[in-house]
């Protein structure tokens, strides 16, 4: 499992790749590669067919557009290829992967629990949910070795429900209230509490964090729209009280 392909070279795709080009032959695909990404990056414009003629494939695009990149790559996928997403929710991507994907193609769920803003320091000792649907003990080993020996990452293995439940609360409601932050632009003074700065501190860290992810980890988890509701309807009672 030397090979991989990464569909999606966005700004998690980029990140990511830093870490696993000392491991492994990395081929990128993205219909959108600017000159000075692949100059950066120093890597090389590749068909969808050679991306997909790999041992694993990491798929790095938006929720909203997983099914449509599953439907073009389907065909193309070799027997016993591993397809990773790393989506911020679980419960779709899995349930798409499993739809749309050839039974003799094997599949695992994740997210990292981080991004290049929280993972700009480093990504060792940090947080990353793994869902495994369809793979064997062998490649499931592999994997878990290298997240945890090699990368030095903390793995919580959980299923894609349990997931998705947790991270209504952890991931859509810290964002929700950080978009809403950041877009007030609250000003970084010198007459600040402790509480103030960690504000700033979720403005930093998700402030910069595309309105597609925004809106995958707002629309695309099953329980977001219950925690953010409740979440308003205190903010109302609030109000009302002050």
């Amino acid at each position: 499992m030397n090979r991989i392909g990464i569909i999606g070279f966005g700004s998690f795709g980029q990140f990511i790749h830093q870490f696993l080009t000392p491991y492994f032959d990395i081929k990128v695909y993205d219909t959108h590669l600017p000159k000075n990404v692949i100059e950066t990056f120093d890597i090389k414009k590749y068909t969808l067919n050679e991306v997909t003629n790999v041992d694993v494939i990491i798929l790095c695009v938006p929720v909203q557009f997983l099914e449509k990149t599953l439907l073009e790559i389907k065909g193309k996928i070799k027997k016993g290829t591993l397809v990773i997403d790393v989506s911020s929710v679980k419960m779709k991507p899995i349930n798409l992967m499993l739809k749309h994907l050839p039974l003799d193609v094997d599949i695992l769920g994740t997210h990292p629990l981080f991004g290049p803003q929280s993972g700009a320091n480093g990504i060792k000792g940090l947080n990353m949910v793994i869902c495994p649907v369809r793979l064997n003990n062998v490649k499931m080993r592999f994997i878990t070795q290298f997240l945890q020996d090699e990368l030095e990452l903390n793995l919580l293995k959980r299923t894609g429900e349990v997931h998705d439940k947790q991270m209504a609360y952890v991931q859509a409601l810290t964002h929700f209230i950080g978009r809403a932050i950041n877009e007030m632009d609250i000003p970084d003074i010198e007459q600040k509490t402790p509480a103030y700065q960690f504000l700033l501190d979720i403005k930093k860290n998700l402030g910069k964090d595309s309105l597609d992810l925004f809106l995958t980890i707002e629309r695309e988890n099953p329980y977001s729209e219950e925690v953010i509701g409740s979440f308003m309807k205190e903010l109302h009672k609030l109000k009302e009280l002050i």
